[in-house]
């Protein structure tokens, strides 16, 4: 009985001590709330764009300025968190919906992003996950589209108002 109090004892010790510790680590995990985006330290700072032969300001072909360049957004596994993300990047509340196969005309240059998946919780596209920065098998053909809504964000800010535009092409 003795040895059984004695392994108990040990035992709450060692989870004390595991909680104690770890604790901080865990607590890492949830800095964020599961509602708003997160902002990853290892997702580059891009800007985005929405281009094309187009109605209204806020819809087009999605371009991404990254590495000193615009370049396209493939429709390949792209959904409507994605264009959520890209929305709300531009400072729209949400998106309406996207449109594949260059609805709003073929980009010319680099297709930057390929099998884009997102969450829809990212605060932008450059925190998605895809097949890697230029790495594509898509043609022009391909190009994704999105319309956003037409409710801006209270207060949002571009960050680089010259580079992130809303144009005619």
């Amino acid at each position: 009985m003795e040895r059984s109090l004695d392994l108990t004892f040990n035992h709450c010790l060692f989870a004390l001590f595991l909680s104690v510790y770890l604790s901080p680590l865990s607590l890492a995990q949830y800095e964020h709330s599961p509602d708003q985006p997160s902002q990853a330290t290892h997702a580059p700072k891009i800007q985005v764009r929405l281009v094309g032969t187009k109605k209204k300001h806020n819809e087009g072909r999605v371009e991404v300025f990254y590495n000193g360049e615009w370049g396209t957004v493939c429709d390949d596994d792209f959904s409507i968190s994605a264009a959520n993300v890209v929305c709300r990047q531009l400072g729209y509340q949400e998106a309406v919906s996207w449109i594949p196969s260059s609805k709003y005309g073929k980009g010319d240059g680099r297709i930057w992003l390929d099998n884009v998946y997102c969450t829809g919780k990212e605060a932008t596209l450059a925190e998605c996950t895809s097949n890697g920065w230029g790495v594509s098998d898509c043609k022009h053909t391909e190009d994704v589209g999105v319309v956003c809504s037409e409710r801006r964000i209270p207060g949002f800010k571009f960050d680089d108002s010259e580079v992130n535009q809303v144009k005619r092409m």
